[in-house]
């Protein structure tokens, strides 16, 4: 059973993935750690400039 950090953790992370934030694969590695609270702002660089990039390529 999930805890409340990590369901909601889940639907961010499902959100920014619809959003084109950041991509699936980012999402589960990113999630663990955003449930516990223990990412910081620069782990959140690669992932975001990875999907945009990705978008950007026809």
């Amino acid at each position: 059973m999930d805890t409340p950090s990590q369901a909601l953790a889940t639907k961010i992370t499902e959100r920014l993935v619809r959003e084109g934030l950041i991509t699936a694969e980012a999402a589960k590695r990113l999630q663990p750690k955003f449930a516990e609270g223990k990412l910081r702002p620069e782990d959140w660089r690669l992932p975001i400039e990875l999907a945009k990039k990705k978008e950007a390529k026809p």
